[in-house]
C-alpha cells in the first residue's frame, strides 16, 4: 500500500496558498536507483506521459527526474503516485516524491 501522507501534506500546503487544483501545471517526480533499472522503467514512464526520463548521474546517485502536465486535485495526485508506484514495483528504485508550482491565478 502506498503511503500518501507526504502527498496529502503537499496538497494541504497548496490549498493554504489558494492553489487552483483544477488548473494543469507541470508536475515533476524524482526517482533514484540503479541505472539499468531506471533505463528499464523509462518506456513505461514515457507511455504514461512523462517526459525527460533518461537516467543521469547526479549527487552521487543515478536519477530520473520526469515531468508532465497534470492537475493537483486529490484524485489526480493519488492516481499519479499510484501510477509511479506501480511502474517501479518489483524494482529497488526509490520514488522520492513530487513537486509543482502554485497556480492561484486564472
Amino acid at each position: 500500500m502506498t503511503d500518501l501522507s507526504a502527498s496529502m501534506r503537499v496538497l494541504e500546503l497548496l490549498e493554504e496558498q489558494q492553489d487552483i487544483a483544477a488548473l494543469k501545471r507541470p508536475m515533476r517526480v524524482y526517482l533514484y536507483g540503479d541505472p539499468q533499472e531506471l533505463a528499464e522503467i523509462a518506456p513505461a514512464l514515457e507511455k504514461a506521459g512523462w517526459a525527460h526520463v533518461e537516467p543521469f548521474y547526479s549527487l552521487d546517485q543515478w536519477t530520473i527526474i520526469c515531468e508532465r502536465l497534470q492537475f493537483t486535485t486529490e484524485e489526480a495526485v493519488v492516481d499519479m503516485v499510484t501510477e509511479i508506484e506501480n511502474i517501479i514495483a518489483h524494482t529497488a528504485i526509490d520514488f522520492d516524491g513530487w513537486e509543482t508550482q502554485i497556480e492561484n491565478k486564472h
